[in-house]
């Protein structure tokens, strides 16, 4: 309410500064009046000084007529003057009155356009920080998905490997003796079933850490941007009370720069002066605040062919139902659904439909090709 005070404050101060110039001209006014008034007087006792002295001033009329005259004409000339000299102060007082009020209007607008044009930058860079910003999160977790992908092909290409040098192995000792193929069959059966062990406590262990991490994964991706949300509808509702107060502050300075108006009308017109408890406020207005929806666009989803690696998807227990009817949803509609398109029969955000629809694709119970999300048509063993 800065503004508001300041015209409140400013408009008490023109309104004093010009009750203190009507008072200045009424007193003019007034000594230009006594002036008149003595006038008057010496004209009077001059009449009385000619009455008593006619018949002294008969006989010198002739030669005292030319100094009367002069005298009467000096005391006129004077008192034109300044007469004069104060109507062109009262003209001078108002003119600069006008250039004042003209100068506090023109500074008035160049200070709101200046606010206007700072507050729209301020909300262009605010934006494009945010922009960069969930630009920077799709990016990490892009990385993410390509290291997971990477790891399992390497564990895939490692094992063909292993199984390749063994069948060679294997074959160049056929021609070899019956007692030493005997004993090498015997090691290698030995061999084969310490690798068995080591690479089913090795899948045990891959599929405890991966499970772990898919779930570390998604509690930190719902705290991220539970906060992204958060703060998004903290700035929106920064922004809008900041306009909501600007526009209260404008309307209570407008009522105090029209009471003041009304006030000087009044003092010039010599009625009565209207206080600020008669005149009406102005009522401001405020929109209802609308709801503030988050639109987060899907990250990319890598759809690569893994090894048969049976990895089960951690579930979140208030998505099972939303799963279910998503499952429905995709398996009735088999020329494929955006997850936009599942928002209005759902009655579910898009962020909560994208979550549940990726839970979907990777526990292999949905397909997608592109931004469409296909029912499974055929079961791969």
């Amino acid at each position: 309410m800065g503004l508001a005070n300041q015209m409140k404050s400013l408009s008490e101060e023109m309104l004093s500064s010009f009750k203190e110039r009507v008072k200045d001209n009424e007193a003019l006014v007034a000594d230009v009046a006594e002036k008149m008034k003595q006038y008057r007087d010496e004209q009077e006792e001059t009449a009385k000084k000619i009455s008593n002295n006619a018949a002294e001033l008969k006989k010198t009329l002739d030669s005292g007529e030319k100094d009367r005259l002069g005298k009467y004409a000096q005391l006129i000339g004077s008192i034109q003057k300044d007469i004069d000299s104060i109507e062109k102060e009262v003209k001078d007082l108002i003119q600069d009155f006008s250039k004042a009020r003209t100068v506090l209007a023109s500074d008035l607008n160049k200070f709101f356009t200046e606010e206007n044009t700072a507050r729209a930058q301020n909300e262009k860079s605010r934006m494009a920080e945010y922009e960069l910003y969930i630009g920077k999160i799709s990016a990490e977790v892009s990385s993410i998905f390509n290291y997971t992908n990477e790891m399992l092909e390497r564990f895939g290409t490692e094992h063909k490997e292993m199984s390749d040098e063994l069948r060679a192995e294997l074959n160049k000792t056929r021609n070899e003796r019956f007692e030493y193929t005997h004993a090498l069959l015997k090691s290698i059966q030995e061999r084969i079933a310490d690798i068995g062990n080591e690479n089913l406590n090795a899948a045990r262990k891959l599929k405890k850490d991966m499970d772990q991490g898919e779930a570390d994964r998604l509690k930190e991706y719902n705290t991220l941007f539970e906060r992204i949300s958060r703060e998004v509808t903290e700035l929106r509702t920064s922004t809008a009370s900041l306009l909501d107060n600007c526009s209260a502050d404008r309307a209570e300075g407008a009522g105090y720069w029209k009471e003041m108006q009304e006030k000087i009308a009044a003092i010039r017109s010599g009625g009565e002066v209207v206080t600020s408890d008669k005149i009406e406020k102005p009522v401001v207005k405020v929109a209802e605040k609308t709801e503030i929806k988050a639109v987060i666009n899907e990250l990319p989803v890598f759809e690569e062919k893994m090894p048969v690696v049976n990895i089960e998807t951690p579930q979140v227990a208030s998505e099972s139902t939303l799963e279910e009817k998503i499952l429905q949803y995709i398996n009735s509609h088999h020329e494929g659904v955006k997850v936009s398109d599942m928002e209005e029969p759902l009655h579910e955000t898009r962020m909560k439909i994208g979550f549940a629809a990726k839970c979907l694709l990777d526990a292999g119970k949905v397909s997608k090709v592109e931004n469409l999300y296909y029912p499974i048509k055929k079961t791969f063993k």
